[in-house]
């Protein structure tokens, strides 16, 4: 109970940042669980449970995934909200407000093109949730099955969790003219 609710805890330090519009919704707290469940059932030898938990990851993956392709278009921000000077009318970046790349520029501007986004996605919800599916229900219940699925699903976490981070439009790219 405790392991679950210092996910739960930790998954909601990003969704409740209402800045990230990526993060601020439903889909963070059961891809935190899920990830978790999916993991813990691989790694106690759970196979039946860990094949389950593994589907059930793989469809909440393709539906953050959907879900926050839009987020940030649905929360219909502009420069104007970002910098509290909306009702002052149109807004433009002038000039940037640094001579060289800050923090927020590094962590939060971050662009992926598309080609790779598709393929990331490809290998996280393939190696998280697919092949450890498929290796849990296919072959017989082993040590080395389960060794073998827990490594594919490792990378597919890795993979997964790089994209939470790196596809998060921060509304900070509104005041340097990111966006």
């Amino acid at each position: 109970a405790l392991c679950i609710a210092t996910i739960c805890a930790t998954a909601m330090i990003y969704a409740q940042l209402k800045s990230v519009p990526r993060w601020n919704h439903w889909t963070t707290l059961a891809l935190f669980i899920v990830f978790a469940l999916a993991g813990g059932a691989i790694l106690a030898g759970q196979g039946a449970a860990a094949a389950v938990a593994c589907a059930g990851l793989g469809a909440v993956l393709m539906t953050a995934f959907r879900i926050g392709d839009t987020a940030f278009e649905r929360r219909a921000q502009t420069m104007g909200s970002a910098t509290g000077l909306g009702d002052m009318g149109a807004l433009r970046v002038f000039e940037q407000p640094h001579t060289s790349p800050n923090y927020l520029m590094r962590e939060m501007i971050y662009l992926v093109a598309r080609k790779h986004v598709a393929r990331l996605r490809a290998i996280a919800l393939g190696f998280a949730a697919l092949v450890p599916c498929a290796l849990l229900i296919l072959l017989p219940h082993h040590w080395a099955v389960l060794a073998g699925a827990f490594a594919v699903h490792l990378i597919g976490a890795a993979a997964a969790r790089w994209l939470f981070f790196a596809q998060a439009e921060h509304v900070v790219g509104l005041y340097y003219g990111a966006r």
